[in-house]
């Protein structure tokens, strides 16, 4: 076929997705198409060109419109969105960050059973080198580029391991890694997640850090320990969770809801004319947990994160504690386009929650209006933007590291944590706006051994059955 036919045959098809015919419109922008390949000074191919056309289509409704959450993917990206849905990619199982205060690569912890696992690397040791590439200095995505670069199976590190004063080769391979969307509070020795809150061992402790395909199976293998070691009570854990599978998110709450006969929805789907496109209900088979619950959320909780807890607050089921969810309730129907050219995510409907009240939080939506979930009275517990930030810090390095030797490591980042977070203040506040004045001085809130105000709150609940 010939190269223009080719494309002229693609635009049709993209088209066909937005209507039922070929309109006058149609005809004029395929005719653009034809003419721009053909005539225009610089010489541009039919796929840059079927490219700038979908990625302009899609700023429109992300820009004129306030839909943020539509987006075109060209072919080319599309194994790594889809590794990230399902919290997979090929590489050696790192978790670093720039360290904010000596601008160094810092592991922040191994993914269970990695190359980087198995080989040795740990939480709190420094990234020095890759492929011969010195990391003093470089940003976070520089960093990220030098283990994407190259097409080698073996990434060649020198690392300072945590505690030593002389670096340590590493020859690690790049494989394909799965993380885990399900953690705990810690890590045992034999390197088993462990569902239980280190001071309080008849809570159990469930963190969902997204909904990927292999979520619903990781929950299920976490509340068979946790009947195991005979929990009475539970924390479910949807911080910082963006998302991920709606039919996944429904088979989760399926473990912790029973139908009845007033109600058996979770949520519900519908278009912008307000007709319904989908009713995802539960199966009465698939209920295996029914200790009393506390679901933690925040405001980066998002979509299947916030159609769960609506459902287990819509129930009586759990009750909430945190501060008001993102408010992410949009359908994106993924359209796989032919030819190799790329997946569309169009946003198509939106998500109601089982007492029929909106999720999503629109362009011009105030905080008065119905969106998102709210936590239940008692459960409202606002924090500071540098608390959150120091919460969540504390918390990664809880849940991957190994209980063992877990304390120390901890007493020494709670000492410099303090200054981290002002230099992260300061950052931003250059960044955004410099105008802002100084605050207080960093005061890390909540108990130890957590340092998190909200998960003393759901303590706090739970202990009163």
């Amino acid at each position: 076929m010939p190269r223009l036919n080719f494309y002229i045959f693609l635009i049709a098809v993209v088209l066909y997705l937005f209507c039922s015919g070929i309109t006058m419109r149609d005809r004029v922008l395929l005719d653009s198409l034809h003419r721009i390949e053909n005539d225009a000074l610089v010489y541009p191919t039919g796929k840059m060109l079927f490219e700038g056309a979908m990625t302009g289509m899609i700023r429109e409704l992300n820009h004129s419109l306030g839909d943020p959450y539509s987006a075109y993917i060209p072919f080319s990206e599309q194994k790594e969105y889809e590794g990230n849905l399902d919290n997979y990619f090929d590489g050696i199982g790192i978790v670093y960050r720039e360290n904010p205060i000596e601008k160094e690569s810092e592991i922040i912890y191994p993914i269970l059973n990695s190359p980087a696992h198995t080989a040795g690397i740990k939480s709190g040791d420094k990234l020095l080198r890759v492929n011969n590439k010195e990391t003093k200095g470089l940003t976070f995505h520089e960093v990220s580029e030098l283990f994407n670069s190259d097409s080698k199976q073996k990434i060649e590190l020198l690392i300072l391991p945590y505690g030593k004063t002389e670096p340590v080769e590493f020859s690690v391979s790049r494989v394909p890694v799965f993380r885990d969307s399900v953690e705990g509070d810690g890590i045992d020795i034999k390197g088993n997640r462990i569902f239980c809150l280190e001071d309080n061992s008849e809570i159990a402790y469930l963190r969902i850090t997204s909904f990927s395909n292999r979520t619903a199976g990781e929950v299920r293998a976490a509340l068979k320990q946790i009947s195991e070691k005979n929990a009475q009570l539970l924390i479910l854990d949807l911080r910082d969770n963006p998302g991920g599978y709606v039919d996944v998110c429904v088979e989760v709450a399926g473990f912790f809801l029973q139908p009845t006969p007033e109600q058996d929805i979770i949520v519900s789907t519908r278009f912008r004319d307000g007709t319904v496109k989908a009713v995802y209900r539960l199966d009465r088979q698939t209920h295996i947990c029914s200790i009393p619950m506390v679901v933690l959320i925040d405001n980066e909780s998002a979509s299947a994160a916030e159609i769960l807890s609506a459902a287990l607050q819509d129930y009586g089921r759990a009750t909430v504690v945190g501060v008001r969810s993102f408010g992410k309730g949009t359908v994106q129907e993924i359209v796989h386009l032919p030819l190799n050219s790329g997946t569309l995510q169009l946003t198509d409907a939106s998500y109601w929650r089982p007492s029929n009240r909106n999720i999503h939080r629109n362009q011009d939506a105030q905080e008065s209006d119905s969106w998102g979930v709210i936590p239940d009275p008692e459960g409202l517990v606002p924090i500071s933007d540098a608390q959150r930030y120091a919460t969540f810090q504390i918390r990664e390095r809880r849940s991957n590291h190994i209980s063992g030797n877990r304390r120390l490591f901890l007493e020494d980042f709670l000492l410099h944590l303090p200054d981290e977070v002002r230099e992260v203040q300061t950052s931003r506040k250059k960044m955004f706006d410099e105008t802002i004045p100084d605050e207080e001085p960093f005061v890390l809130q909540g108990k130890p051994p957590y340092y998190d105000p909200q998960l003393d709150k759901a303590v706090e609940i739970l202990k009163r059955y």
